[in-house]
């Protein structure tokens, strides 16, 4: 790749984000489950799929919606790193992390000779709307400009400087659908929820919280109504095995 190439401006004048200068792809030894992570000068990945990075790069997290394909590339794992040329980092840093991931799209198709189309096929969803009583969660305290986080762990979610188009885009996690953010709201919002998962043993800690659907219109005055929509799903054309180095 040429990183000098994507610093040219567009034709409207803006700069465009900086390329990854190198990348390294390597059949993966471990036994255990994918991780991949972001590093200050790129990401690293061990024990990947290539189902996985294309998850990841376009930001389909639900691998339904990842259609096609050789079937290698549900099977074999890669131990996976891109790199920026360390003159291009401190351009990176305002980038999102949305931004930062689609950076890896055309090093997945230089490495893997992936070609790829969208497509649409329709899928239960959930809607997420308003509530009777009105909005209980409260807007963002934090400075204008920053990132939407959301952490937590088993039945928690601590979200902050978040929209509810960003909130609708998590809770494919712990509803199994995806979310489309139908409340008309703009703003951010910081607040917490918690529920009990369907898998939660009966001695959990968070056994006795309420079921997602129960806690959205409790704690934030919302509700998630079932539906039917068109959504993307991206096909698979063709894919090479990468070589290795």
């Amino acid at each position: 790749m040429n990183p000098e190439a994507s610093q040219m401006p567009s034709p409207g004048g803006a700069v465009q984000a900086p390329a990854f200068d190198v990348s390294t792809v390597k059949p993966s030894q471990s036994s255990r489950g994918a991780s991949l992570w972001p590093t200050p000068d790129g990401y690293i990945a061990n024990g990947i799929t290539l189902r996985q990075l294309v998850q990841v790069a376009y930001r389909f997290f639900n691998k339904q919606f990842v259609i096609g394909g050789p079937a290698w590339v549900d099977t074999d794992k890669f131990d996976f790193e891109a790199k920026f040329d360390a003159s291009h980092i401190t351009s990176t840093k305002p980038l999102t992390d949305r931004q930062r991931t689609e950076l890896l799209q055309p090093v997945l198709a230089e490495r893997f000779q992936l070609k790829l189309h969208k497509d649409k096929k329709a899928f239960p969803v959930y809607n997420l709307l308003p509530a009777k009583g009105g909005l209980k969660v409260r807007a963002s305290l934090k400075p204008a400009g920053t990132e939407c986080t959301i952490m937590g762990g088993q039945g928690v979610d601590v979200v902050v400087s978040c929209t509810m188009e960003e909130f609708a885009e998590h809770m494919w996690y712990p509803t199994g659908r995806t979310v489309i953010d139908k409340t008309g709201l703009t703003d951010r919002y910081d607040f917490e929820l918690h529920w009990t998962p369907d898998d939660t043993p009966p001695n959990s800690p968070n056994a006795d919280s309420p079921s997602i659907f129960t806690a959205v219109q409790e704690q934030l005055g919302l509700r998630l109504e079932p539906g039917t929509a068109p959504l993307d799903v991206l096909i698979v054309d063709s894919a090479e095995e990468p070589t290795p180095n």
